[in-house]
């Protein structure tokens, strides 16, 4: 139908012209009274109007096929458009999902790292700080100087002690059907016992459902999400500790439809950027975002946050 009109608008601007040579034509074959010079003027300049409309559908027309190609070809480039989005967001799951299941595996060898210290060089520090003890406590008045060393030798044997203590809590993984808000609690109270910094930990209602019911039903996109932010927290406390500036660190802790945040605040600030750096990257493989500020009057502030959608994220036990 379309190829018709457009034929058909093809002969449109020689009918006028057809029209006005007719019309002369007749118009000299008939005696001059017969046919006023006033009525051919007006069929003429009748003619002229119906061929300037002519040419306006005719224009009208070409303009209709071109936005009717324009259409689709536009509507192709959508299709191609939304093609390509879908298999990013496929790609980007599949990542997502990769890097899950190697933090599993990754959580697996940090477990039995940190029971092997515990169990391993653990116990062996503590046995050397028993005989130590026994030969500070033989050689007290007797051996001035091997007291003095021996006693400086606990110190330090104590310090790799602490030091062991604080490496194998940050080695220690989720426990099997913890829930967050369980574990970051454990961890800040860990934190505080061995590094003295003080700490206040803000759950959010709905965070911390302890029944059974709930933590089965965690997917594994939750799950995931879990456990990149309890190893944000793990690495951003590590770091706090080791700048050894701040005396209190406040967490926030919040779960909303398809998204967990987490917010660390420090009175200290001047956070380590190869840490940062590292925890941003690990952050942002794991399908989340991480956000730093410094605050007002020394201190930092991070924020993170994690898709917890359905299908983002499987196969992490």
């Amino acid at each position: 139908m379309n190829t018709s009109l457009i034929r058909t608008a093809g002969l449109l601007p020689a009918l006028p012209v057809l029209l006005v040579l007719g019309a002369c034509g007749v118009a000299a074959g008939m005696p001059g009274s017969a046919f006023p010079s006033s009525v051919l003027t007006a069929l003429v300049w009748l003619l002229g109007a119906g061929g300037g409309f002519c040419l306006l559908l005719r224009r009208g027309i070409d303009l209709d096929d071109r936005a009717r190609e324009l259409a689709a070809r536009l509507c192709l480039e959508q299709k191609a458009r939304q093609l390509a989005e879908g298999s990013l967001l496929d790609s980007q799951a599949a990542l997502t999902r990769l890097v899950r299941q190697q933090e599993g595996v990754r959580d697996s060898e940090r477990k039995r790292i940190a029971r092997d210290i515990d169990d391993e060089l653990g116990q062996v520090l503590v046995s050397l700080r028993a005989e130590m003890s026994l030969l500070q406590v033989a050689s007290a008045g007797i051996h001035p100087a091997t007291h003095q060393k021996t006693s400086a030798m606990i110190v330090t044997v104590d310090l790799a002690l602490r030091s062991l203590r604080v490496l194998a809590g940050e080695l220690r993984p989720l426990a099997a059907g913890e829930r967050l808000g369980g574990a970051v609690t454990r961890q800040l109270a860990e934190f505080t016992r061995l590094n003295g910094i003080a700490h206040r930990l803000d759950l959010a209602p709905g965070v911390d459902a302890a029944a059974a019911a709930l933590t089965d039903a965690l997917d594994d996109g939750e799950r995931g999400a879990d456990l990149l932010l309890y190893r944000a927290l793990q690495e951003a406390l590590s770091g706090i500790a080791r700048a050894a500036r701040a005396t209190r660190v406040s967490v926030q802790l919040s779960r909303s439809a398809g998204r967990l945040s987490l917010c660390i605040e420090d009175d200290a600030g001047g956070e380590c950027a190869c840490t940062l750096a590292a925890l941003r990257e690990r952050v942002r493989h794991g399908g989340g975002a991480l956000h730093a500020e410094s605050l007002p009057g020394g201190g930092t502030r991070l924020a993170i946050a994690v898709s917890t959608a359905h299908g983002v994220a499987h196969g992490l036990g």
